[in-house]
């Protein structure tokens, strides 16, 4: 038996002007009732399967659309005679509604990113003039703010997958800044940890370590607007162009964290070194001929014991970046040297750099402790002694 069955035809056309005759029509692959129309003047969309639709022309030329396709949630657009446009990642268009707007704040789900390295040549030498924008690269947070003021106080919190704080970013904070504004807002984190103790005026031929990539796993961001915060996760998969695995990446990634940290170790007995010399100076330049013999004989003492441990952790010479070339290079040098060594791809730490780590390391902590031991005892007694004479102490900064 054979049975007739009939369609019912309908009009979807309302928003749409009358001239521009539809060429493409697409279904988006996540989002019920979600539509996208390429007519002979540009692109409609729809969030009810056509009954209505309003332009979708962003940035796009006034141009007939051929062509459209969805790849890996991104909307690839084929144009007549202007090249083919992509909108990066959908996700926000998908998960739109009219009751976001509504909320103070308002954070869309977060995309898995790639632990890839961005910029290039645009990077070093500019976009060029006939170039597209690639999308962000690293960890994009799309977020909304119904109302902002001047007092309005923000932060992003990114944490780990034990929720140990990496980086924090504010709207008060002046070294990591958070701008935000009314409506739709997105900020990109590049998944870098946050950077090495500098200095100002150092000489290092190595530069010194550089930030550190998180590895591949699970992570959170915490967005805080006032006292109301919202927590969501998300994924940083991978470089699929290296087949490494997870065990590697995250040795090398304690491995750079370890190198970091005793480079901070470093920098900061340096600059403590030059706190206390400069109390010691200041002290004796206002006392002049009349400083006693005693505090003068302990403060040049303490200075030279400083600047012997000083010229170790340094190359106190290095007055120019060609400096080093005619000095050899210290222990915060050779360090930041076995950090870009090990942060030069993705694998895990190499015996050999493992080893000249512990070599190195040994030798900044002999020089460390030796310090530690004059500012546990030699300060103090030259403290005690300047009390003595009723003179201002010396003050060691505490970290």
């Amino acid at each position: 038996m054979i049975t007739r069955h009939t369609s019912i035809r309908k009009l979807i056309t309302h928003g749409i002007d009358n001239m521009h005759f539809a060429r493409c029509l697409r279904a988006d692959l996540k989002r019920p009732g979600l539509l996208y129309a390429g007519s002979e003047y540009g692109m409609y969309i729809s969030f009810d399967d056509g009954t209505h639709w309003k332009k979708f022309q962003l940035n796009l030329p006034l141009v007939p659309v051929t062509d459209l396709t969805i790849k890996e949630n991104d909307l690839v657009v084929a144009t007549q005679g202007r090249a083919f446009y992509v909108i990066d990642d959908l996700s926000v268009i998908q998960q739109m509604n009219i009751d976001i707007l509504n909320k103070n704040f308002h954070v869309f789900n977060v995309n898995p990113a790639w632990r890839m390295q961005g910029g290039g040549f645009r990077q070093n030498f500019g976009t060029p003039r006939n170039a597209g924008t690639n999308p962000p690269n690293g960890v994009v947070l799309n977020y909304y703010l119904k109302d902002v003021n001047d007092s309005t106080k923000a932060s992003i919190v990114f944490m780990d997958k034990n929720h140990k704080i990496i980086k924090t970013f504010a709207t008060d904070s002046k070294e990591n800044k958070l701008d935000v504004s009314k409506g739709m807002n997105q900020f990109v984190w590049n998944m870098q940890y946050s950077e090495a103790e500098k200095i100002e005026g150092m000489i290092l031929w190595t530069g010194g370590p550089n930030t550190i990539t998180s590895p591949p796993g699970n992570y959170f961001a915490r967005f805080k607007l006032g006292k109301d915060s919202l927590e969501v996760p998300f994924t940083i998969k991978a470089d699929p162009n290296y087949k490494i695995s997870q065990q590697d990446y995250e040795a090398q990634f304690a491995f750079l964290q370890e190198v970091q940290n005793k480079f901070n170790d470093v920098q900061k007995a340096i600059k403590n070194i030059r706190t206390v010399r400069a109390q010691i100076n200041d002290l004796t330049s206002r006392w002049g001929k009349d400083v006693p013999k005693d505090v003068k004989q302990m403060s040049d003492s303490i200075d030279k014991q400083m600047t012997a441990i000083e010229e170790t952790l340094y190359q106190t010479k290095a007055k120019s970046g060609q400096d080093v070339l005619n000095y050899p290079i210290r222990l915060n040098d050779k360090l930041g040297g076995i950090f870009d060594v090990a942060a030069s791809g993705n694998m895990a730490p190499s015996k050999q750099v493992k080893e000249s780590y512990a070599d190195i390391a040994a030798q900044c902590d002999a020089a460390l402790n030796k310090l530690k031991n004059i500012f546990d005892h030699d300060v103090p007694a030259l403290n005690e002694l300047i009390r003595q004479k009723t003179l201002p102490v010396i003050g060691v900064k505490k970290e």
